[in-house]
């Protein structure tokens, strides 16, 4: 008897998600369920459908892509604006979800394992296949690490990103334009905007311009909170010679900045 291709990809999948449901049981970080899929990485499937309900089920600002509170029925729009994002130098920005859950959690995987799970590695693709609809761009840039912190993080999780992301579109990482040129503190939970946007003047430089001249380049990181690391970055590739900077993260940290 033959098997077709994906026949055979569905079968080697059921073995082996059977296999690990049966000697290596995983709970899911977010329920405490036991994983059944190695797919969904963190997580169980209940967790992903409820990442992604709660992206698919949201207003979102047309700019920045930060979720707002639904509008009445009786008003009909089709553009949206937070009003936080107006100054900030970046085109558009989107996001695979909202920073919580199953999300949240194969985030922090991602920032301690240069992993990223399949599922997570779908959401990415309809994130960007969202934002190619509507922008076409050059190249990836991955937001650089500074040398001391890369030292002792040993990797780069937003290259990791933008290798997985250029799978996915088929478009150059461009690692060597933009580099990080002052090592600043984490920021902390809870910063405000304004400070965040003061600890990051003059951290980035453009290193080869003639890379990023007149180009529409789509910027990658792991989590945006209030945009301030994602406006400075901007700011640097436009004043480089960029044509447009677009963005796009796994997660949107969003619970504070709900309208």
């Amino acid at each position: 008897m033959k098997f077709g291709l994906n026949q055979f990809s569905r079968t080697s999948s059921d073995l082996r998600d059977a296999v690990l449901a049966t000697l290596y049981p995983t709970a899911c970080r977010v329920c405490g369920v036991i994983i059944e899929s190695w797919r969904d990485g963190m997580a169980c499937e209940r967790c992903w459908l409820e990442a992604e309900l709660r992206q698919t089920q949201s207003d979102l600002c047309t700019k920045c892509g930060i979720p707002l509170a639904s509008l009445p029925s009786s008003i009909v729009t089709n553009e949206r604006l937070c009003g936080r994002c107006d100054q900030q130098a970046f085109t558009l920005a989107r996001t695979c979800g909202i920073y919580e859950g199953a999300i949240r959690e194969s985030v922090l995987w991602l920032k301690r394992h240069p992993q990223i799970a399949p599922r997570l590695s779908d959401l990415l693709r309809t994130a960007f296949l969202g934002l190619s609809r509507e922008e076409q761009v050059d190249s990836i840039l991955p937001v650089p690490m500074h040398p001391n912190r890369l030292a002792e993080r040993t990797f780069n999780q937003s290259e990791i990103i933008a290798r997985k992301l250029a799978v996915i579109s088929g478009l150059h990482v461009d690692s060597a334009s933009l580099i990080r040129a002052r090592h600043t503190e984490k920021h902390r939970a809870g910063m405000a905007a304004r400070e965040r946007a003061r600890s990051l003047e003059k951290a980035f430089r453009v290193r080869a311009p003639r890379l990023i001249e007149g180009k529409a380049v789509l910027l990658v990181d792991d989590v945006m909170t209030t945009g301030s690391t994602a406006d400075a970055i901007a700011q640097t590739l436009l004043d480089g010679g960029a044509r447009a900077v677009y963005v796009l993260t796994l997660a949107r940290a969003a619970s504070e900045f709900l309208l």
